[in-house]
């Protein structure tokens, strides 16, 4: 009994196909350093802005101007992380980048409408 031979003229997928290409150790790295930076200025923020700020700083006698402009400061910084991470994100070859973004800023901005409109009808 004899064995065939294999067929070359069988398509055979590049090695790319089967394996996908890993980023480099020092980009995975970074990677973990800037998601856990980003983590850790949130939750930083969120305590001060919705604990510290309404909360402490009126129990111990500080006056709201105080905590209105600390609030500001923190805003400023936030909107600048984001305007940041939006030309990161443009940056990449995403194909949903465009759909992400126009998603995100719908919500920002039903939000701000809501808002708007609590405040003209008096609620």
């Amino acid at each position: 009994m004899t064995r065939a031979a294999p067929d070359s003229s069988a398509a055979v997928p590049p090695a790319s196909a089967e394996c996908p290409v890993l980023p480099p150790e020092a980009q995975v790295r970074a990677g973990d350093r800037l998601f856990g930076g980003s983590l850790a200025f949130v939750a930083l923020r969120c305590t001060l802005r919705y604990i510290v700020l309404p909360f402490l700083l009126p129990l111990v006698g500080l006056a709201s101007a105080l905590s209105a402009a600390i609030a500001l400061a923190i805003d400023a910084v936030a909107l600048t992380t984001i305007a940041l991470n939006v030309r990161r994100l443009w940056r990449t070859n995403w194909r949903w980048r465009y759909l992400g973004l126009a998603v995100g800023m719908t919500v920002i901005i039903g939000i701000l409408a809501w808002r708007d409109l609590q405040i003209i009808f008096g609620r």
